[in-house]
């Protein structure tokens, strides 16, 4: 049977893996449940967009007003401003004390159009478009979040690696087939210390 450590495929046997207590080293299984464990019962908040998304502050908790994506045609939002300012820098940590985060779950609000999207969270510390580049993006596909509407109501869950507190960004594009169709959310983090 073949097993995965971090996205590669490995030979080891989960019972061969090295452990050192329960934290263990970086491959190990106890090291994985410990993970997991932080992560189900780590602080949540929600964030909608803040009023001034020129600086490093795009986001506000608890928040009310939802960020926004915007599509091109059949392609993710090449315009200006397309994409959604989610973090800045100085939007993070939400926790004091907290060392590195990862969004959990979105809340749509609207899809202007009813078909499909890919939503996309770009993160990392560099540009957006250096860190797509990179590969480093998430994906989530909407559709038909509540059958014959175009709102949403229920958080979907999201998947990413943890990052930084004020130090990663995180944006969000959108795709869909129309061109100018927009995506409105909130978004949930978690939240760490280490």
């Amino acid at each position: 049977m073949t097993i995965y450590i971090n996205g590669r495929a490995s030979t080891d046997k989960i019972d061969s893996l090295a452990t050192i207590g329960l934290l263990g080293v970086s491959n190990s299984l106890a090291y994985y449940v410990h993970a997991i464990e932080k992560h189900v019962h780590s602080p949540q908040r929600w964030l909608g967009m803040s009023a001034d998304q020129s600086g490093t502050d795009w986001a506000i908790e608890a928040g009310l007003t939802a960020f926004q994506a915007i599509s091109g045609a059949s392609v993710f939002g090449v315009d200006a401003n397309d994409e959604a300012k989610v973090l800045g820098t100085s939007d993070t940590p939400v926790i004091a004390g907290m060392v590195t985060f990862d969004a959990h779950m979105l809340l749509i609000k609207e899809l202007s159009v009813d078909v499909p999207y890919t939503l996309r969270m770009v993160y990392g510390s560099d540009t957006m478009a250096n860190e797509e580049a990179a590969g480093n993006y998430s994906d989530v596909m909407l559709h038909n979040i509540v059958t014959g509407s175009k709102s949403g109501g229920v958080p979907i869950p999201v998947m990413m690696p943890r990052l930084n507190c004020g130090i990663d960004k995180l944006w969000i594009r959108a795709k869909c087939a129309t061109d100018n169709a927009t995506a409105d959310f909130f978004i949930g983090l978690h939240a760490y210390v280490g």
